[in-house]
């Protein structure tokens, strides 16, 4: 029985290697260098390698050693050649994923990196946050699904889908506001049922379209199946053939497909949705708009993932295994960096260099603000199981780099401990560098809160009793002085209450007279009792009827919309009637966060910066700050579904339509004299100045609040 070599103690450079039968090598050109792609396609599976190693392992006949190979493309490229530890690492590629052998017959050598390699598939698998759940292929559904649709993409339709697109963008544009009054409701928990169909709907078809697309350029599908990230189903299909195509606008039609077909179904939806009058049809159409636009536009366009954006940013900056480029890029910066080695090894240099390492660390950040944020919601969401699936992705995501990193360590030690030491120092630095900067430099943004005009309060008329309107004395846009009549209410109770008091105040007068005369000193005092209580009563009531009579608090010109709608309609004590703009004065109430609210007490009487509108910034002063949070709108032209900027949800009563979804404070700025030109309900921002908290403790606080408000607005009950 042959042993099994272990390519970490067996010398490599005296062994053999013998490339698969079955291999094959094709040259694509990108940009100005050549690239080979290797396809196996006994397992259908497909590499991308560069010329220099092409040139290494086209020598591998299995009769070259290691050592000759190198040499020999040192003699064919001179200085570009490979350098031994290059020639190694490409070589123990080669054994990992079987693309080559070694010559006396040995397979599946058990190398560490393949070790690795293993462990890091295993952990993939059991990554509860990944499952990939294989279906078979799809070649065949596709075969006869391509004479029906693939006319879809052809140029003609696609000039023609991109001028719908276009078209339907405005259409929407037209309907916003019934769009996003919708939206309230999009993720109420009532609504996942809808979300989910619309998903499943628009992946189907996504996915069959790169079949489709892949399939016109005569390549094949291997494999489809579904992915449940985070536990929400993702279809895939297997279109790595089209890596095959010496064109790279039909590699980017592949990729751009299931985005082009999801935005053509979102178009065909939004003509729909404004058209149809049945409540479930548009509902249904509603989720498919926002599913197939988000999702297709925030997720499946991003290039920071492996998705349909990052291949279609490969082929168009002609960089080839894009991601792997830009890790090496990043690592060969932190090399030189942290332990000054330096190195010219890299594929893409000059301009494209530094775009490699700035994608690659876009990229790193990206990926661990996705994984914290699912470890976040999971511990959130699904509470003590939460715990244990957000431990179990930790490892699955990090386990393998944080082993590499941690023999890395282990062999610069003993290799060169000089530069690990170095290392370790410039890694200190730049840790309490950014610490210095996180936790001692303060928010260097201003802090701001929405707001509206408004006029101040004495400008303002109330109903001072309930009843009904009988009568409107003026109208919108009257000029009106100080004392005129406005309204008339009518309140039959108010009336005879003020009746039965004054026929109650005579018949007591009468017998406290009567007592008198008899010289009842008892029941003269009873009487005295009763007038006084009656006559506190009759002032209150007396007060109540002045009140159905609303005069003009001063002198200006009336601002009220629609007034005439209220005449004959029930208004409640307190509730707003009209405003008198005096012409003088304005005010601009504004919203504030709970976080805020300690900077905007700290600015009471004090100037700050406010602006409206386009128009120029001018100083306020802030009159009062109102110590009581609540979730009311106190003007629905500051909620997200009117085009403010407050995140508003379904609200808990019947009494409005939306609440906000986390507790504010309202505050008044009082406004200088020359602000009259500004219009009342014009909405804008003032500035409360800078937090006195350091930039981490506001960015922690901020996301904190952030997922908490996503969650709470995902998983409400109406």
């Amino acid at each position: 029985m042959l042993s099994v070599p272990d390519t970490s103690t067996v010398d490599l450079t005296r062994t053999r290697l013998t490339l698969r039968v079955d291999v094959t090598f094709r040259p694509q050109i990108y940009g100005t260098e050549t690239w080979y792609h290797i396809e196996l396609p006994s397992k259908s599976q497909f590499f991308r390698i560069g010329y220099h190693e092409y040139v290494f392992v086209s020598l591998l006949d299995g009769q070259t050693t290691f050592s000759e190979a190198l040499a020999l493309t040192a003699r064919t490229l001179g200085a570009s050649a490979l350098s031994q530890e290059q020639a190694l690492s490409l070589y123990e590629w080669l054994l990992e994923t079987d693309i080559a052998s070694f010559s006396d017959g040995v397979r599946d050598p058990a190398s560490q990196h393949k070790l690795k390699h293993r462990t890091a598939g295993i952990l993939q698998k059991l990554n509860p946050f990944w499952i990939r759940i294989p279906l078979g292929r799809p070649d065949a559904v596709l075969q006869r699904l391509e004479p029906f649709f693939s006319w879809i993409f052809s140029p003609i339709a696609t000039v023609a889908a991109v001028l719908l697109m276009l078209i339907a963008g405005c259409r929407l544009a037209t309907d916003w506001s019934k769009f996003s009054t919708a939206a309230q409701s999009v993720f109420a928990v009532d609504n996942w049922l809808w979300l989910l169909l619309a998903w499943l709907l628009l992946k189907t078809v996504h996915e069959t379209a790169h079949g489709l697309v892949c399939r016109r350029y005569g390549g094949s599908v291997r494999e489809t199946g579904i992915i449940l990230a985070f536990f929400a189903p993702l279809a895939y299909v297997d279109v790595t053939s089209c890596w095959r195509f010496s064109s790279r606008w039909q590699r980017i039609h592949v990729a751009a497909a299931g985005m082009f077909i999801e935005l053509l179904l979102a178009s065909v939806a939004v003509f729909t949705w404004t058209q149809v009058s049945s409540d479930v049809l548009s509902h249904l159409l509603y989720n498919i708009i926002v599913m197939a636009s988000l999702s297709t536009l925030l997720f499946n366009a991003n290039p920071l993932m492996k998705f349909d954006g990052y291949y279609i940013l490969s082929d168009l900056l002609q960089i080839p295994n894009l991601s792997s480029q830009a890790a090496s890029a990043v690592q060969r910066l932190f090399g030189r960096v942290l332990f000054g080695v330096r190195t010219t090894t890299g594929d893409v240099t000059g301009r494209h260099g530094w775009l490699l390492c700035c994608y690659g660390i876009a990229a790193i950040v990206w990926r661990l603000l996705i994984c914290v944020t699912m470890l976040i919601a999971a511990s959130v969401l699904f509470h003590g199981a939460g715990v244990a699936l957000a431990i179990a992705g930790v490892i699955a995501w990090f386990g393998i780099p944080t082993w590499t990193v941690v023999m890395f360590t282990t062999r610069l030690w003993r290799t060169s401990p000089l530069r690990l030491v170095r290392g370790v120092l410039v890694a200190t630095a730049c840790i309490v560098v950014m610490g210095g900067v996180l936790f001692r430099l303060p928010v260097p943004f201003s802090t701001v809160a929405p707001g509206i005009v408004s006029l101040p309060e004495g400008c303002k008329v109330r109903s001072g009793v309930s009843g009904f309107i009988s009568r409107i004395h003026v109208r919108n846009g009257q000029p009106v002085v100080a004392g005129d009549l406005l309204l008339t209410f009518r309140n039959d109770e108010i009336v005879n209450d003020h009746s039965d008091l004054l026929l109650q105040i005579q018949q007591e007068t009468y017998r406290r007279q009567i007592a008198m005369q008899k010289h009842d000193a008892g029941a003269a005092s009873v009487a005295v009792s009763n007038l006084r209580s009656l006559q506190d009563r009759l002032e209150e009531t007396q007060s109540q009827l002045e009140a159905l009579n609303v005069y003009a608090p001063t002198s200006g010109v009336v601002v009220a919309d629609h007034l005439e709608w209220k005449l004959g309609t029930y208004i409640s004590e307190g509730d707003d009637l009209l405003t008198v703009d005096d012409q003088r004065s304005r005010e601009f109430r504004i919203s504030v966060a709970q976080e805020d609210f300690p900077l905007a007490e700290r600015r009471l009487n004090t100037h700050v910066s406010v602006r409206v509108g386009t128009r120029n910034a001018t100083n306020g002063v802030i009159d009062r700050v109102i110590p009581r949070a609540s979730r009311r709108v106190f003007a629905a032209s500051l909620a997200a579904t009117e085009g403010g900027v407050l995140s508003v949800m379904a609200a808990d009563d019947d009494e409005t339509d939306v609440q906000l979804t986390e507790h504010r404070f309202e505050a008044v700025v009082r406004l200088p004299t020359d602000s009259v030109s500004l219009s009342v309900g014009e909405r804008g921002y003032a500035t409360l100045g800078n937090l006195n908290e350091s930039l981490a403790t506001h960015l922690y606080d901020r996301t904190e609040r952030w997922l908490k408000a996503q969650i709470d607005t995902a998983t409400q009950t109406r």
